[in-house]
């Protein structure tokens, strides 16, 4: 009998009977990156491990990023080498195990009146060394007229600017693909299935895991439980009588989606308002990001929220970089809100304070990693685990995480961008509009071939959700059978990221998404109907908030 595909739902509901039925070396708690990403480098070193996450992949921070795979530059000025040359070199992994989800971005440092060229160009010649980089990533110098062919309208007195080669992903995807990964290569893994940490003899020794989906609860038995569940890092021990070493401190980052039409940039750019208050744009095909804010927060960790004051705060910022694009909030598409956890530094302010992670093991039979960031994910995983080596008296496996490719990444030797190009060329050939096949083939890789299959046995799967809504209606079929999407804000936000970039949040196409979730996850008419009325709720929450 041929199992069931890992994340499809048989695949889910039979993870967690088998996490009922044996002991785990590894539990990991949280499927954001930290989590998803320590679960597929124990898996791939031999181990035994289970996966569990209380929402969805990604559910956090991971969805709420600036989505970049970066170098962090800004750190150098914190004197924060080491951070910086470890996330400087981990772009090169990133891109050999995910081609199809880390795309290279030139970004440019513009440098105004009043800026010291020559120190920032050194910083540059200096992260240039550290990330071992090549011809093509080395910065390069440009006059202020390179610069506004590149940026538009960019604001006076400009002296020129460096330019760079970074990289941009989506997050969510790239999270979920690392539970998938971890899941194809053995691990136990369910999304939607909280956890609470189980104790015995001053010891952790596993944790009762709720489906939510049945309400059912499994004793999970675990030699090791790794706690990656970021700003929750806290609330996950203190339900089990425990507490961390060090306090958590969240950080509330915000940003704003426009058309690439309202601020016409090309790649990515720091910006630096006349004030001295500084973000960053990106350009992600035909949208145009900024961000971020950096303020301590204090409000419910599981719906952070843009304010409006925030969106008008970081609006401002813009205009002033960009005073002849005419920019108001009707040109606002979009915002999301994201929570760092960053582990508490008396004294210093959160933009100040470090996003090095820290790894505990404070309790026996438990290890919590907390701080960090997406681009270092890897390192973190590599941290954590030999902490959970040390707690089973054993060596630490081979590390063969940036060798194996993230499901969607084995594109059998082709340059990424030529793959990309013949995959758009096979969609465009079957009717696909050449926008919804570029948004395809900036997201899913190797998985298209999946989407190409399904529509040689039925054309009707490349059909589009709907006419205002650049997606298919064959991407919401795999999402529930080979993507563990269980509702419907799960496959819109986190699988196709329809919410954020889409006009209109996608919302057209949520009635024919739900049908399809609905077939396949044996939802009835009323559940429909309610999955439809949640997912309008949570696009409402991602507009600009009245006044």
């Amino acid at each position: 009998m041929t199992s069931p595909h890992p994340f499809s739902p048989e695949g889910r509901a039979r993870a967690l009977e088998e996490m009922g039925r044996t002991e785990l070396d590894v539990l990991v708690i949280g499927g954001g990156i930290t989590g998803a990403g320590i679960a597929r480098d124990a898996t791939l070193r031999g181990w035994e491990v289970g996966l569990v996450e209380k929402e969805d992949f990604g559910f956090g921070t991971s969805s709420r990023s600036s989505k970049i795979i970066h170098g962090g530059i800004r750190y150098l000025e914190y004197g924060q080498f080491l951070l910086v040359r470890e996330s400087a070199r981990e772009r090169k992994a990133l891109r050999r195990i995910a081609p199809h989800l880390v795309h290279p971005i030139p970004f440019l440092y513009p440098v105004f009146g009043g800026d010291r060229f020559w120190l920032i160009s050194a910083g540059l010649a200096v992260f240039d060394r550290m990330a071992s980089a090549t011809s093509e990533e080395k910065h390069k110098n440009l006059g202020p007229d390179e610069v506004r062919e590149r940026l538009p309208g960019l604001r006076d007195p400009l002296e020129g600017g460096v330019l760079y080669l970074e990289y941009i992903t989506d997050d969510a995807r790239f999270t979920m693909e690392n539970a998938l990964s971890a899941a194809l290569h053995g691990a136990l893994v369910a999304n939607h299935a909280s956890a609470l940490v189980q104790s015995a003899g001053g010891r952790v020794v596993g944790a009762e895991v709720t489906d939510a989906a049945t309400g059912r609860k499994t004793s999970v038995r675990a030699r090791v439980v790794v706690n990656a569940t970021g700003a929750w890092a806290a609330q996950t021990i203190s339900a089990a009588g425990l507490e961390l070493p060090r306090p958590i401190v969240p950080s509330k980052g915000i940003h704003l989606l426009l058309d690439a039409s309202s601020l016409p940039i090309q790649g990515a750019c720091f910006l630096k308002a006349s004030n001295g208050r500084r973000g960053l744009a990106m350009r992600r095909l035909d949208h145009v990001y900024v961000g971020t804010s950096d303020d301590e927060y204090k409000g419910p960790l599981d719906a952070p929220r843009a304010t409006r004051a925030e969106v008008e705060e970081l609006l401002a910022m813009v205009q002033d970089c960009f005073p002849g694009a005419a920019l108001g909030l009707d040109d606002v598409r979009a915002t999301w809100a994201g929570i760092r956890p960053l582990v508490l530094e008396p004294g210093k302010s959160t933009r100040d304070t470090s996003r090095h992670d820290q790894v505990w093991s404070h309790t026996p039979g438990l290890v919590t990693v907390a701080g960090g960031k997406l681009t270092t994910y890897r390192p973190m995983a590599h941290r954590t685990l030999k902490a959970v080596a040390r707690q089973l008296g054993e060596r630490l496996p081979k590390d063969r995480s940036a060798e194996v490719p993230l499901p969607g990444g084995d594109l059998g030797g082709a340059d990424p961008e030529a793959y990309r190009a013949a995959r758009a060329s096979d969609l465009i050939a079957r009717g696909v509009a050449p926008a919804t096949a570029a948004r395809l083939t900036w997201l899913y890789g190797r998985q298209l071939e999946d989407l190409l299959a399904l529509a040689d046995r039925d054309p009707d799967w490349l059909e589009p959700l709907h006419a205002d809504v650049p997606a298919l209606r064959g991407e919401v079929r795999l999402a529930a059978e080979r993507e563990m999407a269980g509702s419907l804000i799960d496959f819109m936000d986190r699988r196709s990221a329809l919410l954020i970039f889409s006009r209109g949040q996608g919302e057209a196409g949520a009635p024919a998404a739900a049908e399809i979730l609905g077939r396949v996850l044996g939802w009835s008419a009323e559940r429909r109907e309610r999955e439809v009325a949640a997912y309008r709720s949570h696009a409402a929450q991602h507009r600009v908030p009245s006044a």
